[in-house]
């Protein structure tokens, strides 16, 4: 498994560097908003933290999320792709809603080219970056007259086999698929071999994966998926000390997210453990009956979205740790969120938290080799770090530590590094 190593001597040193302000960067995405979704937040803070550091900045996306960037967020500097017959037919037509994203791409290069052109630009001095869709089969469209820029590219995440029984079934078309689409891209379809750089997260996956596409390794860098926002950074610690009972698991309560297996450790555990669960889905109803099918729903608190996001961060001062048994987050903002603020976590052993987690130093990995095992281990972890404050004070630091090396402005001063050198390679070439 790769681990994602950051220099910090490099980073502050890049920090310091910058491509020419005449360089115009452009962001790709089809969801950029603070409502659409952990991807759509991800491209939204990618727009937002590289423009500080390269001003001539402009994000692509689709229309739909106009009203929130031009009313509520305020942003400039955005284009916005208009929905065509040719879209509104793929989106009606189930079978073929997947070319959507293609579509997506290719009219938001068009319209990228016709910006280009209207203002009197130099194609040699852009850099088009798609960051969404981060999908590593999809097809790639590329621009010809300008830089390509692809990532950060993660998914292909699938269920451990232990849970495969309860994949709906795009999900296990999409895994038992996933290499075959690899080889039709590898032959039909080589815009990602062709682009000047891809961005590479999910480790060894991810590699692997593009490796099959065809795509070079010189090609080809590793980078996180997802930054934290400096003002997260910014906040004071979680302190540990003392017994502490309380942990909290916060996002939308789907299948995936494992609520259901957190719920039944609470059953196995020694200490009266209590369990806050933040978020909506089409499994709350399901929690709410397991938890009182066990005889834990007095350990169990089942509370709503908070009104600001802010807020769920002010909430974390309450807390021992924090939990995410996903089966299948190809990252984890929510862990990355928990641990900048000094929260240990438990988290399977598997997808981005494997990436994010190092087991034993700042949280606990679980292998999911089965509910037994997984169920017993959390309720253990539970138990030792409700316990021993000392130990969770240790996690803490750690945890902190570690994140500071995902600060966005840090992330995108890495970036900023790589685009420098696609431009010195041509220019070379």
């Amino acid at each position: 498994m790769l681990s994602l190593i950051f220099n910090p001597v490099l980073i502050k040193e890049d920090l310091t560097m910058s491509i020419p302000s005449d360089v115009t960067i452009f962001l790709v995405a089809p969801n950029v908003s603070e409502q659409m979704g952990g991807e759509g937040m991800k491209a939204l803070q990618i727009f937002q933290e590289l423009k500080k550091l390269h001003p001539n900045t402009i994000q692509v996306t689709h229309e739909r999320t106009e009203a929130e960037i031009v009313n509520q967020l305020k942003l400039p500097d955005v284009l916005f792709v208009r929905d065509d017959a040719k879209a509104i037919f793929l989106w009606r037509s189930k079978a073929l809603q997947w070319f959507v994203n293609i579509w997506f791409c290719q009219s938001a290069i068009k319209l990228i080219e016709n910006y280009v052109k209207e203002k009197g630009l130099n194609p040699a001095k852009v850099i088009v970056h798609q960051t969404e869709p981060n999908s590593p089969v999809m097809p790639r469209v590329i621009a010809r007259s300008f830089y390509n820029v692809f990532g950060p590219i993660n998914g292909n995440i699938y269920y451990p086999k232990m849970f495969r029984q309860h994949e709906v079934l795009s999900a296990k078309l999409r895994r038992i698929f996933h290499i075959p689409f690899q080889k039709i891209n590898r032959l039909f379809f080589r815009g990602a071999t062709k682009a000047d750089l891809l961005l590479i997260a999910g480790g060894d996956r991810t590699w692997s994966s593009m490796r099959i596409g065809g795509v070079p390794e010189a090609k080809m860098v590793e980078c996180l998926d997802c930054g934290v926002k400096d003002d997260i950074l910014n906040r004071p610690r979680v302190q540990h000390q003392g017994q502490n009972m309380r942990f909290v698991h916060f996002g939308r309560l789907v299948f995936h997210k494992g609520t259901a297996l957190i719920i039944e450790s609470l059953a196995h555990t020694q200490h009266p453990i209590t369990l806050d669960v933040v978020g909506r889905g089409p499994e709350l109803a399901h929690c709410k009956a397991l938890a009182k099918q066990l005889n834990v729903e007095d350990r169990v608190h089942f509370l709503d979205w908070y009104p600001q996001h802010s807020d769920l961060l002010d909430s974390f001062t309450h807390y021992r740790g924090f939990i995410l048994p996903s089966i299948e987050d190809a990252n984890g903002i929510v862990v990355q969120e928990g641990m900048a603020l000094g929260l240990p976590g438990i988290c399977l052993d598997w997808g981005g938290p494997q990436l994010l987690v190092e087991e034993g130093v700042t949280g606990y990995l679980i292998k999911p080799t089965s509910r037994e095992f997984i169920v017993t281990q959390m309720a253990q972890h539970l138990d030792r770090l409700a316990m021993d404050g000392e130990l969770a004070e240790k996690m803490s630091i750690k945890a902190r530590a570690k994140a500071e090396e995902w600060r966005w402005s840090k992330v995108m001063a890495e970036w900023i590094t790589h685009y420098q050198k696609i431009i010195a390679s041509r220019s070379l070439s």
